[in-house]
């Protein structure tokens, strides 16, 4: 049998930032005063605090709680292989590099510039893959630098750090990037910024025509599943990809940034960074989709309980208006997003049911 639970969020837009998520009180903070099962709570919010209400004729739970306004941790996974030592069309410059103009020099000096003008915005981490030094396929499962806020100048001491030259082990640096982020117990929400500028390797399939030299080394199959396998773990991705555009990897950034669960809506569904502004504007929009609309659910959901439906002013909103987010909560999006931010929809409430 399945039981079910609603999450209500009463908005006083005066009184609150436009980039908020609001978490619910842990069990220890939640006071029964009635007997019996508990079928359904109303968090209702106003002016920083909510309160529990049931809104069945069983257990009464009420608590009052402030609301947090939680940035989402967002893991940039950057690719540091010997190819991002090229330029944005992919010619190598020698065994110098092309320095200034390469990808990987591109990529740090942009973020630099960038990565300040919003580092209170977003929790930013760095995960460089492969980890170590030289020509390798090694991941390890820990973070260069762990998501926070303020974070711009300890990524940039990294990059600093590091040179790119090892291979594209990119189905391990999936993996063991959700791995990692699994072991963060803060509620906010997560993702995985995916940036890297090829064909998957580290595997043992035949590389297309004029990759790798047609070795049998390609990963793009396992690569692919990967970011499903780690979205469904509750870590949705973006894809980025550095000077690929009509390169032998479209394809497979195009169908890893649909695995993992905010492709854009026009060909190729990855992002292309074929200059600089490309670079930031990637960044700007996908700061501006994660940092808004967004509805905590806290704790995340167990593995028995699933988002059954949406509602914004007791009417049922359509799949088109809004996206899960892992197991951490709900995004509203498109117009809904645009009449929550304006005020016109105040009221918004999220069904959660458990099986068992």
């Amino acid at each position: 049998m399945g039981r079910s639970l609603s999450v209500v969020s009463m908005l006083v837009m005066a009184g609150l930032p436009l980039a908020c998520a609001f978490s619910k009180a842990t069990e220890a903070e939640i006071k029964h005063d009635g007997g019996g099962t508990g079928a359904g709570l109303d968090v209702h919010l106003s002016d920083g605090n909510n309160t529990f209400e049931s809104d069945a004729m069983v257990t009464c739970v009420m608590t009052t709680a402030m609301t947090t306004n939680l940035p989402p941790d967002i893991l940039i996974v950057l690719d540091r292989s010997g190819s991002m030592q090229e330029d944005l069309t992919g010619m190598s410059c020698g065994n110098g590099g092309c320095g200034a103009t390469s990808k990987w020099t591109i990529a740090t000096m942009t973020l630099d510039a960038f990565l300040p003008t919003v580092e209170t915005t977003v929790n930013w981490g760095l995960k460089l893959f492969a980890s170590g030094t030289g020509n390798n396929c090694t991941v390890d499962n820990r973070a260069d630098v762990a998501p926070g806020p303020m974070n711009a100048g300890a990524i940039m001491t990294r990059l600093g750090q590091a040179r790119p030259g090892s291979s594209t082990p990119t189905t391990a640096a999936m993996m063991n990037a959700a791995t990692y982020l699994k072991t963060l117990t803060d509620p906010n929400p997560k993702f995985i910024l995916l940036a890297t500028d090829g064909i998957p390797t580290c595997g043992t399939a035949m590389c297309a025509a004029g990759v790798n030299g047609g070795m049998n080394q390609c990963d793009d199959a396992n690569a692919i599943a990967m970011v499903k396998t780690v979205h469904d773990m509750g870590f949705p991705s973006f894809v980025l990809g550095i000077g690929t555009a009509n390169s032998p990897g479209d394809g497979t950034l195009s169908q890893m940034a649909v695995n993992g669960g905010y492709p854009r809506a026009v060909t190729p569904n990855y992002y292309p960074i074929g200059s600089a502004q490309d670079l930031t504007d990637a960044f700007k929009t996908i700061t501006g989709m994660v940092g808004n609309c967004f509805f905590s659910i806290s704790p995340a959901l167990t593995p028995s309980q699933f988002v059954t439906g949406v509602t914004a002013d007791n009417r049922t909103l359509t799949s088109s208006d809004y996206t899960l987010v892992g197991k951490t909560g709900v995004q509203l999006v498109g117009q809904a997003c645009m009449d929550f931010t304006a005020g016109n929809l105040k009221n918004v409430a999220v069904q959660v049911s458990c099986n068992g």
